[in-house]
């Protein structure tokens, strides 16, 4: 009775601690989702997901825009924000979409308990819940979070389900599949890590003298479990169907869901030294590892890839496979996880170091694996045989690095969300931004035809994001990649490589100032002088 009573007041402990974690995480990614200007993708997306708000049209694009489970989850929080249409919707709703996906992948590490280790979970939770970038892109209205979510749940769905199967198990198991698949194509390589992962396990156990895991794993390809591993199979391909075809209004989405991968192979391949996203193979190493540009913080999440570090030397040199058959249950699991978890940690960040394409999002789901394995290195730290002052000690120092990591996430989220000091802020607008878009509701407000006056944008790259997001209530918006004619419009905007020309095609009389769409990307922007001089009058 004594023992049980201390079981139940050490889950009562570690039930309480992870909620305060989960406390820590809603604090970090909660408040102020409206204050960092959007990324072109994330207008991108947004402007998407309006169209299918708007008019209930959504076919999948096998070349940009990825899977369409984004879209399709972002309606319920449309439609509960009260937003009549999309041109009345702000950037909340869709950015709370991503918070509550980074929230539920936290959520789900409960699950791995049996699997990790309770203290490893509540280490990996932990990191989760502070890490800049995973704090920074759980508020950023694009795929990763979503599909790294739906990963956890995979892992965790198919721990339960391999631990005790049921036919409830087998259909969260294959719903969390087919999600993966339906969010975006990058998937494949998720897909890939963990076949490899798992061929080094059976390896491993074929090496083995040792029969700590064979009943969980005998029984498992039985004829009685047929019938759930055909409702996994099933579950993942309905789910996958159901987004892919825009439920049942498109049948070819499947068909594309497939092709799409020749489009993203010639993507990875890179685009030689002209392409803006081609990286060396060490990009994200040095992403996670250190950064520093000019004055300002010096980021690093290094803590991370330390602690990821200590597992592996763990799972490596430890007698991971030991002879001995009376290991309990918990052990038993943990010793072959443990090794799955590393290889498909590592495997994943090198094939996405190798693909010269890359954006700082991009490595998140290798990150995600990362995190899990610092939550088993620290695990192994704390539960080392040192005397309880040293143990302490430890546990203060890691806290510290946690403490540390939160400082970082702070100052990435709140401070520098928008600056390019911080390693996360890639092609970003800054906050310049808003004072173009601010500069053009001015003119609207003096304008005869309000936001019905005609603009004229000029782009040849056709590089206009975010804008079409911040013009949304605007309905008479030329979007040019060439010099329109008649090209005069109350409001006229083009790059400064366009000036001259620009100067010698207008007729009307214009005042023109110097805006910024983002840091690299600078207009001119030509306001009718009469709109000008009503706008002036306004400020007298």
């Amino acid at each position: 009775m004594e023992r049980i009573n201390v079981y139940q007041r050490s889950s009562l402990w570690a039930l309480s601690a992870f909620i305060v974690i989960l406390i820590i995480a809603a604090l970090f990614r909660f408040p102020q989702l409206d204050r960092r200007p959007l990324h072109g993708d994330e207008a991108n997306q947004a402007v998407k997901t309006g169209a299918l708000y708007d008019r209930g049209f959504y076919e999948y694009d096998p070349f940009e825009h990825h899977g369409p489970t984004l879209y399709y989850m972002e309606l319920p929080f449309l439609w509960l924000s009260g937003a009549g249409d999309f041109a009345d919707s702000t950037i909340i709703p869709y950015r709370l979409l991503i918070v509550f996906g980074g929230m539920i992948l936290i959520a789900l590490l409960w699950f791995l308990r049996d699997l990790i280790g309770t203290k490893a979970v509540l280490w990996a939770a932990l990191l989760m819940a502070v890490s800049h970038g995973m704090v920074y892109y759980s508020r950023y209205y694009v795929q990763e979070m979503l599909l790294i979510c739906f990963v956890q749940a995979a892992f965790s769905f198919g721990w339960l389900y391999f631990k005790k199967p049921t036919i409830l198990r087998a259909i969260l198991f294959g719903i969390a599949l087919g999600l993966i698949h339906a969010t975006k194509e990058t998937c494949i390589l998720m897909v890939f890590s963990a076949l490899v992962a798992m061929a080094v396990c059976l390896w491993l156990y074929r090496r083995s003298v040792s029969q700590s895991f064979s009943e969980m794993a005998r029984g498992f390809f039985t004829r009685s479990r047929n019938i759930e591993i055909l409702l996994i199979i099933l579950s993942a391909l309905a789910v996958s169907i159901l987004f892919f075809t825009s439920f049942f209004s498109h049948a070819r989405g499947p068909l594309d869901s497939i092709l799409t991968y020749t489009h993203y192979l010639h993507r990875a391949e890179g685009a030689g030294s002209s392409g803006i996203h081609d990286k060396p193979w060490y990009y994200y190493l040095t992403l996670l590892s250190y950064f520093h540009r000019q004055a300002g913080p010096r980021w690093s999440e290094g803590f991370t890839l330390f602690l990821a570090l200590v597992a592996s030397c763990g799972i490596l040199f430890a007698n991971s496979f030991s002879r001995e058959k009376n290991k309990p249950d918990k052990e038993k699991a943990q010793r072959w996880f443990h090794p799955f978890l590393m290889v498909y940690a590592l495997v994943l960040l090198a094939l996405f170091s190798a693909i010269p394409y890359k954006t700082p999002w991009n490595v998140l789901p290798a990150y995600h694996g990362l995190l899990l394995l610092a939550g088993v290195g620290a695990a192994q730290i704390t539960t080392a045989r040192f005397g309880r002052i040293v143990q302490a000690l430890l546990c203060l120092v890691l806290l510290g690095g946690a403490a540390h990591m939160g400082w970082q996430s702070y100052q990435g989220n709140f401070i520098y969300d928008a600056d390019t000091r911080n390693p996360y802020v890639y092609a970003h607008p800054s906050r310049a931004i808003y004072k173009l878009v601010d500069r053009i509701h001015h003119i609207a407000a003096v304008a005869p035809e309000g936001r019905d006056m005609h603009i004229n944008l000029i782009q040849p790259e056709g590089d206009y994001w975010p804008l079409p997001w911040y013009l949304k209530k605007y309905s008479k918006v030329g979007w040019w990649t060439h010099l329109p004619d008649p090209l005069d419009a109350p409001l006229v905007l083009a790059p400064a490589a366009l000036h001259d020309l620009v100067e010698e095609q207008l007729k009307d009389d214009y005042f023109v100032e110097f805006q910024a769409l983002r840091p690299s990307v600078l207009f001119h922007v030509w306001i009718r002088r009469d709109l000008w001089d009503a706008f002036m009058e306004t400020r007298r």
